[in-house]
C-alpha cells in the first residue's frame, strides 16, 4: 500500500485525521500491543483458527473507538494470506442496532456469506441453493411458487430497490428480508413472528449452505470459511427486565449463545465490553471460553503518572497522518495523548477539532496549546452531555479505587466509554479525561475526599 506523505498544511491536515478503520498493511497502523497489556489479540485469535480441526466461535472485545476494526481487517488479512475464505461485515450495515435480535444477526450472515461467494465466483449445488431459496420464501413470505416470487422480486428490484438487478435470485431475496427487517417497523415483527418458532430450521439452513459450499470453497485454493462480525459491540444497552436486570445485550449472548456458536464455520464475534463486568460474566466466559479483549492503550499509569510508552505510540500515530514539527507547537500532541485516554478514535477527533479551530481562527500555524485545550473543551462538552447525574458519585469512586462494580450502573459506564479499561499484567479502569473535567464529577470527587 502506498503511503501518502504526512499533511503539510491545515487544509490536508483535516482531511488526513479521519476517523475510518485502517485496512492491514496501512502503513499508518501502530503497533501498541505493549502498552495494550503487552497481548498480540490477533495473533491469538488467528492461531486458534489455524490450529483448529473444527469449527470455532470467538469473541473480541473492547471499548469503541479502542481500534477493534483496524485488528479484525488485520485478523482477516492474515487468515487470507493463509488461504481461509474470509466473509468480513460491520453488522450495522445489515441491521438495526437500537433494535436488534438473534434471528437478524442469522439472516444478515448467510446474505453475506452468499454474496462473498458470488463475488469469489463460487457456486453451491443448484438444487440444494433452490431448496434453500424456496424455504425462506414460503417460511417468511408464504411464496410456495417459484414463479410467484421471482415475479415480486423482479418488480420490486426493477423498481429502484438498493440493489443492482444481476443478482441471483437468493441474492435478492435475502436483501429484501434484511432490508425490510432494518427498515420496517412492522413487517420487521411480523418476519420475527415466523422466523423465531424455526430458529433450528433456520440454522440447519444456514449450515446446508456452508456445507455445500465447502468443497466449492476448498476447490479454489481456500482451507476454510471464517466469518468475522464486526459492530455488534454496537448494540444499544437496555435492560429488558427491571426485576432480573436482563439486557439486550444478555438476550444476544447469552440466551442464544448456543445459536450463536451452532454455525459449521469459524467465527469471531464482537462484543460491548460491558458484558465482562456484569454479573453475568463468567456465563459469558463459560458460554465463550475463547475470546479477547483489547485494552485501551495506556496514556498514564495506575497511580496517575504519565505513561510515555502509550503517549509516544499516539504521537506516532499523528506523525504518520500530519508533520507535526511543522503545524503543532511543541508538547501538543501530548497534550492531546494524554487527555484522549488513550482512546484511538478520542485521540483522533482531538486532532481534528485542533486543525479545525486553528482554521476557523485564521490558520495560524504552528497551532498553539491554547487552541488545543479549546479542542479538549469541545470533547468535554460531548461528554457532559451523556453522562447522568446518578452517576457522577459512582465515577469518583473509580477514579479513586481504579476499579468497576458489576451492576448495570456500572456497565453503562463502560458502554457509554465515561471509564476505560487499561492493562498492566492484571487490569484496571479510570474516569476518561473529559468526564474528569465536568463540574459534577469534581464535586462527586471532593465529596468522597
Amino acid at each position: 500500500m502506498n503511503r501518502t506523505p504526512p499533511a503539510t498544511n491545515l487544509k490536508d491536515a483535516y482531511n488526513a485525521v479521519l476517523l475510518d478503520p485502517l485496512q492491514s498493511g496501512d502503513p499508518r497502523w501502530v503497533d501498541c500491543s505493549q502498552v495494550r497489556g503487552g497481548t498480540d489479540v490477533v495473533g491469538l485469535l488467528a492461531l486458534r483458527i489455524e490450529g483448529s480441526s473444527h469449527s470455532t466461535a470467538q469473541l473480541i472485545s473492547g471499548h469503541r473507538g479502542c481500534g477493534k476494526s483496524t485488528e479484525l481487517l488485520r485478523l482477516a488479512n492474515r487468515l487470507e494470506r493463509e488461504k481461509f475464505l474470509v466473509v468480513y461485515f460491520a453488522a450495522d450495515e445489515d441491521i438495526d442496532m437500537g433494535d436488534l435480535v438473534y434471528t437478524d444477526l442469522l439472516l444478515s450472515i448467510i446474505k453475506r456469506l452468499e454474496r462473498t461467494l458470488s463475488e469469489n465466483g463460487i457456486k453451491i449445488d443448484e438444487r440444494l441453493s433452490k431448496g434453500i431459496l424456496m424455504w425462506f420464501a414460503e417460511v417468511v413470505y408464504g411464496w410456495k411458487d417459484e414463479t410467484v416470487m421471482e415475479a415480486a422480486l423482479k418488480t420490486e428490484f426493477e423498481l429502484g430497490l438498493n440493489v443492482p438487478a444481476p443478482l441471483p435470485i437468493i441474492a435478492k431475496l435475502l436483501a429484501r428480508i434484511t432490508g425490510q427487517i432494518r427498515t420496517g417497523h412492522e413487517i420487521r415483527k411480523d418476519i420475527r413472528l415466523k422466523l423465531d418458532p424455526q430458529i433450528y430450521p433456520l440454522i440447519e439452513r444456514i449450515n446446508e449452505f456452508i456445507r455445500a459450499a465447502l468443497p466449492e470453497i476448498q476447490k479454489k485454493g481456500y482451507q476454510d470459511l471464517v466469518l468475522i462480525i464486526d459492530n455488534l459491540d454496537r448494540i444499544v444497552l437496555r435492560v429488558l427486565d427491571e426485576k432480573t436486570g436482563r439486557t439486550t445485550h444478555d438476550a444476544l449472548y447469552l440466551e442464544h449463545a448456543e445459536q450463536l456458536k451452532a454455525l459449521d464455520a469459524h467465527v469471531v464475534y464482537t462484543v460491548p465490553i460491558s458484558m465482562f463486568y456484569s454479573l453475568k460474566a463468567t456465563q459469558l466466559a463459560g458460554a465463550f471460553p475463547n475470546y479477547e479483549i483489547l485494552p485501551m492503550i495506556k496514556v498514564a499509569e495506575q497511580d496517575g503518572s504519565p505513561c510515555q510508552e502509550g503517549i509516544d505510540n499516539l504521537s506516532d500515530v499523528a506523525e504518520k497522518r500530519i508533520n507535526v514539527q511543522s503545524l503543532l507547537e511543541k508538547g501538543v500532541v501530548d497534550y492531546l495523548a494524554e487527555k484522549s485516554g488513550g482512546m484511538l478514535r478520542d485521540f483522533i477527533r482531538l486532532l481534528g477539532y485542533t486543525v479545525e479551530l486553528a482554521q476557523a481562527e485564521g490558520g495560524k500555524i504552528p497551532i498553539s496549546k491554547k487552541t488545543a485545550e479549546n479542542a479538549f473543551r469541545r470533547l468535554i462538552n460531548e461528554y457532559g452531555r451523556m453522562v447522568p447525574d446518578e452517576h457522577f458519585k459512582l465515577l469518583a469512586n473509580v477514579a479513586k479505587n481504579k476499579q468497576v462494580r458489576n451492576d448495570t450502573k456500572h456497565q453503562a459506564m463502560l458502554y457509554n466509554l465515561s471509564v476505560l479499561e487499561y492493562m498492566n499484567r492484571d487490569r484496571w479502569c479510570d474516569v476518561h479525561p473529559a468526564v474528569r473535567e465536568l463540574a459534577e464529577f469534581k464535586n462527586a470527587y471532593r465529596q468522597i475526599e
